[in-house]
């Protein structure tokens, strides 16, 4: 499998940085290379010195130039539609922090979630990358569990902004408004059934997030490039209380929920959040101790 590498860097201690080149063109196909990890780390050395602008630049044009000669115009039609779209599946890995996703799921699934500022950041903006995004109809199945992704991810923030409050400059901690009262039975009682409807509701969206991004990854595997993230494989989901256990999950939808032409497995996270106020308004405490995956086969079997 390739890696993408920027012709220019979007860092300005990258290499090959131009202050002149546009900030919307530098994760676009003609700024991106599709290289193997070697030679990307070779262009990359002592701060792509020994690799210019202009050389790669050639370099690409040679290699799409060849390509271009051996091939029709319709297989090279659809080669350039391949190489576009692998360059996408890799920056799509890097705008959902696929490589930091256990860090981040072990903190959203605390007893007491959090989230470090940073990675909220990238969050925010891998949602607004994935809303603004035009699929190729030549992957229908990749397309479809994108889509899918965008509508958990669409949740998953909206979510985030309710619940979560800033607590300094670097992480961000759920409310616990019942915390902020004086001596009041009634009014705790209420404030902590919120908290643990918010609570579980966030767990079941993370679960849903994890579920969405292994479905892009089966479908573009299968779609798109037989050997995509062949070595990588899965992304997994890491639970616990946040001290002393911890363990890893790996989640995917059943393939109940994959069935037909054009399935959502998402449900949506109104009515998610219906089936836990139900439940939690008898017992503010019916999901303690759960499974967080039995949490949600409970969660989709009553929907």
């Amino acid at each position: 499998m390739g890696e993408e590498a920027h012709i220019r860097s979007a860092r300005p201690d990258g290499p090959r940085f131009d202050e002149t080149y546009e900030d919307t063109k530098l994760d676009s196909y003609e700024n991106l290379l599709l290289l193997c990890p070697t030679h990307h780390t070779l262009i990359d050395k002592n701060g792509g010195v020994g690799f210019s602008v202009a050389q790669l630049e050639e370099m690409k044009a040679s290699h799409e130039k060849l390509v271009t000669e051996s091939l029709g115009a319709e297989e090279e039609s659809q080669r350039e539609l391949s190489e576009r779209m692998i360059a996408l599946l890799l920056l799509w890995e890097q705008k959902m922090q696929l490589e930091e996703w256990e860090t981040i799921t072990a903190q959203l699934n605390e007893p007491l979630p959090v989230l470090a500022d940073a990675s909220y950041t990238k969050l925010i903006e891998a949602g607004a990358w994935l809303l603004k995004m035009r699929w190729p109809n030549r992957f229908p199945r990749t397309v479809l569990a994108f889509r899918n992704l965008h509508h958990v991810m669409t949740d998953l923030l909206n979510h985030l902004q309710k619940c979560m409050e800033s607590r300094n400059e670097f992480f961000w901690q759920i409310r616990r408004s019942y915390k902020d009262i004086g001596w009041d039975p009634d009014a705790y009682k209420i404030l902590f059934a919120e908290f643990q409807n918010e609570r579980f509701l966030l767990y079941v969206l993370v679960i849903e997030a994890t579920k969405a991004i292994n479905w892009v990854i089966i479908e573009a595997a299968d779609e798109v490039d037989k050997f995509y993230r062949f070595d990588q494989g899965l992304i997994l989901m890491r639970d616990g209380d946040g001290v002393f256990k911890s363990w890893m999950m790996r989640i995917e939808y059943e393939a109940d929920e994959l069935a037909g032409e054009t399935p959502k497995p998402h449900p949506g996270k109104d009515s998610i959040a219906s089936f836990l106020e139900e439940k939690i308004s008898i017992n503010a405490h019916h999901f303690e101790g759960y499974n967080l995956a039995a949490l949600v086969r409970e969660v989709k079997t009553a929907l």
